[in-house]
């Protein structure tokens, strides 16, 4: 008799920031106007042990709701519910994150950058922005799902028009080998989760807003401070242009 395969389990958070627009509701071209995001960015953490890293940033949590320190900030003392997340967060929130995640162990980061390009979204998404969206969450997920005894958990954050059924579509892609309809038989389950009930997806927005803040700002402290926390970060649609 055989002995029985093992199958190990990891888990994937997936985040963004920015968005895939390019036209308002009304089809006005944004690009060049304020508050046109020029990139989107797409990033994920994968571990094998989540109680680990939800255990850590729950416990931060409640270190800093019962602190007097921090607990009357505004944004923390809310009625609506606070979860960590760089942008909403206080200054001294946000310092206090930094450090926690510059020691936190037990996971890997990887990002992709896609600038944004009308040229190459007009001719490569068909001026889709879901298509362009979802082409950068292929390439995020691209070669990072290949494990035929492990079961893949899914977590992509509840943004925009992100919906189940493209989520799907671009794991299959993903997933794809020897030719593009044929799929493997690696095993996951997806799911679109609120950020504020998934505290792990806090470690990779954090990820994600130091990135775009050098980026935008040039300002970089933050990006270098967990520099070794960034196993990949791809820039896209480079070699199209």
């Amino acid at each position: 008799m055989s002995a029985q395969k093992t199958i190990s389990k990891k888990y994937l958070f997936i985040d963004e920031s920015g968005d895939p627009s390019f036209h308002s509701n009304r089809k006005k071209l944004l690009v060049g106007t304020e508050g046109f995001q020029p990139y989107l960015i797409l990033g994920m953490i994968e571990t094998s042990n989540r109680k680990v890293l939800r255990k850590a940033v729950v416990s931060f949590m409640d270190n800093i709701k019962t602190d007097r320190l921090y607990s009357s900030i505004p944004s923390v003392n809310t009625d609506k519910g606070w979860f960590v997340h760089a942008r909403g967060d206080h200054p001294e929130i946000r310092a206090k994150f930094f450090e926690f995640l510059r020691h936190l162990k037990g996971y890997t980061a990887h990002l992709v950058i896609a600038k944004k390009d009308l040229n190459i979204f007009n001719r490569k998404h068909n001026n889709n922005p879901t298509e362009f969206y979802f082409d950068a969450l292929h390439q995020l997920l691209n070669g990072r799902i290949i494990d035929d005894d492990c079961q893949y958990n899914l977590y992509l954050s509840q943004r925009g028009n992100n919906s189940l059924h493209h989520f799907q579509t671009a794991v299959d892609k993903a997933l794809a080998v020897n030719g593009a309809n044929e799929k493997s038989s690696i095993k996951c389950k997806l799911e679109i989760v609120a950020g504020k009930e998934m505290p792990e997806l806090s470690i990779i927005d954090y990820l994600i807003w130091a990135v775009q803040r050098k980026l935008i700002t040039g300002e970089s402290r933050y990006f270098e401070a967990l520099e070794s926390k960034y196993a990949t970060i791809l820039n896209l649609y480079e070699e199209d242009k």
